[in-house]
């Protein structure tokens, strides 16, 4: 799911317990209801489109896709995330084709994809103008990317870092690094240099608390402060 060497070995060590019941990674899957009614307002019917789900980790992204009929490819630095996603995909008949890679250099040809997912992994990689510029080529124009990624303020900080990661143990230590989170608007001049132009405003993603079967409670917000959510389409 993530893309610098470090993080991706870093995320590589869940990869065992990646879908079990108990995984500190399950807190991930709360966040598809409130995405999706995003994304969904700009890809109207995902079956049949050709997706890729860039930093695909697991495979929980992946998988809910494959759900909604789409023909789904997924990518990740972490080649024992992929694995472990691959496994998961066969035991439960999912036909998902995974490949080891990073988001600053796609290792897919160019207008491959009617859209690309990038969900919880920019405020990851090495360098997330050029990996919008690598998702922006593997489009086809009129293509649809559908991204979240958490903004570099100190509510994020609170929000995604000192709450669920020391506070509560919702999330494992380590899962996010404040420098590396974006600005809204530093996130809309990649899209711009990368020939995406946005489709709505952004939408923030609020965290409300912690359900007794370990979903996360959320909704989403005209807020930014935190996590956010958008959609651009390719030239």
């Amino acid at each position: 799911m993530k893309q610098s060497q470090t993080e991706s070995d870093f995320f590589g060590d869940f990869a065992e317990s990646w879908w079990d019941d108990d995984s500190a990674m399950k807190g991930l899957t709360s966040f598809q209801r409130p995405r999706f009614e995003y994304f969904d307002r700009f890809v109207k019917d995902w079956s049949g489109k050709k997706v890729l789900d860039v930093g695909c980790g697991g495979g929980f992204t992946t998988e809910f896709l494959a759900g909604r009929g789409a023909v789904v490819s997924g990518m990740d630095p972490s080649a024992r995330l992929v694995a472990a996603a691959r496994a998961h995909a066969e035991a439960t008949g999912k036909a998902i084709d995974y490949a080891v890679g990073r988001a600053e250099k796609l290792p897919y040809p160019d207008a491959a994809f009617d859209v690309v997912t990038c969900v919880d992994v920019l405020e990851h990689v090495d360098d997330p103008a050029l990996a919008v510029r690598e998702i922006a080529r593997v489009l086809r124009p009129g293509g649809i990317f559908c991204y979240d990624t958490i903004n570099r303020t100190l509510m994020a900080r609170i929000v995604m870092i000192w709450i669920p990661e020391y506070l509560t143990g919702m999330v494992a230590r380590g899962t996010h690094h404040h420098h590396q989170f974006i600005k809204p608007a530093e996130l809309r001049r990649h899209l711009d240099a990368a020939g995406l132009t946005p489709l709505a405003k952004q939408r923030g993603l609020t965290i409300l608390g912690k359900r007794r079967d370990g979903n996360l409670l959320m909704f989403t917000t005209p807020d930014l402060s935190s996590t956010y959510i958008g959609a651009a389409v390719r030239s």
